[in-house]
């Protein structure tokens, strides 16, 4: 674990305001722009130390600045030089982004409504969302992830795209926060450790 202090950026606060178990609201305190020159060379300094040690790289980009076009061409300089996996995930359901700036992912793991702001397309069903995802962005593997009715596993065999749903366990969670990076953390374990991503997304 490392860390690099700022302190020109205020830890992000996010405080929920839930009414029997349903999120009513959701207040923020957070600075997004980018990071000043002196921290984003720290930052790729340690990138780049720790990518020597590394089976993979994880992106959880909540647009904050932080992930600035330098740092993301270190990181893909690190995957290339390192043979390295890369998983790549954005939220942005209070800021915006584009998944599809991620290309030649081993695994992206958007939720429907980010997949559909990638595309600007509101209209078409949830598989061709998917496939044409997985075609711009060249990934080698997609989960879907569909909120509350879970979510879908998209992998490659040879020239052929296969899928599998894996429901939801409980349709009505008490608390889904940290959900969508607790399971791109599952997942990249169970890919960086050379096991199948339907036996991962299974897990």
């Amino acid at each position: 674990c490392s860390i690099i202090s700022d302190k020109s950026r205020p830890t992000t606060f996010k405080k929920r305001y839930l009414v029997d178990n349903q999120k009513l609201l959701r207040v923020s305190r957070l600075e997004d722009k980018h990071l000043k020159a002196e921290v984003e060379e720290k930052l790729i300094k340690k990138i780049n130390k720790a990518a020597l040690e590394a089976d993979a790289i994880i992106i959880s980009d909540f647009i904050y600045g932080v992930l600035t076009k330098k740092v993301i061409e270190t990181i893909y300089d690190c995957v290339k030089e390192n043979n390295l996996m890369l998983f790549a995930d954005l939220q942005c359901s209070s800021q915006i982004g584009n998944i599809t700036k991620y290309k030649n992912a081993s695994l992206l793991c958007p939720n429907e409504r980010e997949a559909r702001l990638a595309l600007q397309n509101k209209e078409i069903g949830l598989e061709q969302l998917s496939t044409d995802l997985i075609k711009l962005t060249k990934s080698e593997r997609l989960l879907m992830k569909l909120g509350p009715e879970g979510f879908i596993a998209y992998d490659r065999d040879k020239n052929k795209l296969l899928s599998q749903s894996f429901p939801a366990l409980t349709v009505n969670p008490i608390d889904v926060a940290g959900a969508g990076d607790s399971l791109l953390a599952l997942m990249a374990t169970g890919l960086a450790s050379k096991q199948n991503m339907f036996e991962t997304a299974a897990a």
